[in-house]
């Protein structure tokens, strides 16, 4: 019972809190459930991002920045199912077209669709009954049950269990294991282990293809067939790509529970789509903020998220100059790259 019961917090905070935040976050325009969840996961892994930097610096224990997470993340959810409730009542009182903001096209499911969604199951149950014992665990999985262990954000060296004189600089700035630790804490003391070798896959590579199915809806507009035969073609491609162990594929498929993993087969794929969707359209399908806080949640995979991150946003940025030739739609891309900007600014000057 203790187990189940730890499977439904797990459930609660990983799946319908982000998805209740990003209701938060379109509070004011109707999406898709994948957008709110998409959404929600980028504001929180944002959030996650300020306060566990905050607090590391600030030599706070685990504990606070649980709580601190977990009370940021409920009032957003709540106010996210508030603002949820409420469009509802609008829609049923005076129709969906009152809604501002890009109006959802109803493709319904093709046979395609459903192939898919068998294949995308077959896998998800796959990761979370299987995994890949990963050497680069001995650091992710073992901060994050030190931090667990002794209530301490990166304060033992997990090889040695020896108290850190300088914090290490290659990781400090990214602490994706602090999230783990958090989670861990969250889901009712569920093991670090567990929740990254059968939690966090589940989760991640679900939220892999949700961003794989923005690309289909952009590409095929309300075309249910097309957009099947896609995610057909994704989940081939992602199933049979082991062919390397440094492609995203295999990144996805075998070790999605390392904050690098997270970066390459979710959130930088999500941030080229946010790109293409914000800063090379003159009417954007998202709000410039979204780019914001995308920006600053690719900071707490990884170090090289800090660096690929505004990349990727300042080649867009320059062919958005080319394009429409607006000197105040290239500051907004220049201010959506300030989390990683600073970041590396913090590197330079501190480590």
């Amino acid at each position: 019972m203790g187990f189940i019961f730890k499977g439904i917090l797990a459930v609660i905070w990983l799946l319908v809190v982000p998805c209740l935040a990003g209701g938060f976050y379109f509070r004011r325009e109707k999406r898709t459930c994948g957008e709110y969840l998409l959404a929600g996961y980028t504001l929180l892994f944002a959030i996650t991002e300020l306060l566990s930097l905050t607090m590391i610096f600030t030599k706070q224990p685990l504990h606070v920045l649980t709580i601190t997470y977990g009370v940021v993340a409920g009032v957003l959810a709540f106010l996210g199912a508030r603002s949820l409730y409420k469009k509802r009542q609008k829609e049923t009182g005076e129709g969906a077209g009152t809604y501002c903001g890009r109006r959802t096209e109803a493709t319904g499911i093709s046979p395609e669709l459903v192939v898919a969604g068998i294949l995308i199951l077959f896998q998800l149950v796959v990761v979370v009954l299987y995994a890949h014992m990963d050497e680069d665990d001995a650091f992710y999985v073992g901060t994050a049950t030190t931090a667990v262990e002794t209530d301490t954000l990166y304060a033992y060296n997990p090889y040695t269990g020896a108290a850190y004189n300088v914090l290490p600089s290659r990781y400090i700035l990214s602490p994706f294991p602090a999230f783990l630790a958090v989670t861990s804490r969250l889901c009712g003391g569920l093991h670090p282990a567990i929740v990254a070798h059968t939690v966090f896959p589940a989760v991640f590579v679900f939220l892999a293809y949700v961003v794989l199915f923005q690309y289909s809806r952009i590409f095929f507009r309300g075309k249910a067939g097309e957009q099947g035969i896609f995610m057909i073609l994704c989940a081939v491609i992602l199933w049979f790509c082991g062919y390397s162990v440094y492609n995203s594929e295999i990144f996805t498929m075998g070790r999605i529970w390392q904050g690098k993993a997270v970066l390459a087969g979710v959130f930088l794929p999500f941030l080229f789509l946010l790109c293409m969707e914000i800063f090379m359209q003159e009417k954007p399908e998202y709000p410039w903020s979204l780019a914001f806080l995308a920006n600053g949640a690719c900071c707490l995979f990884s170090s090289m998220g800090i660096m690929l991150a505004p990349l990727l946003m300042g080649v867009f940025a320059l062919l958005s100059l080319v394009k429409f030739r607006d000197g105040r739609r290239f500051l907004k891309s220049v201010v959506c790259c300030l989390p990683s900007l600073i970041l590396g600014v913090v590197y330079i000057l501190v480590f």
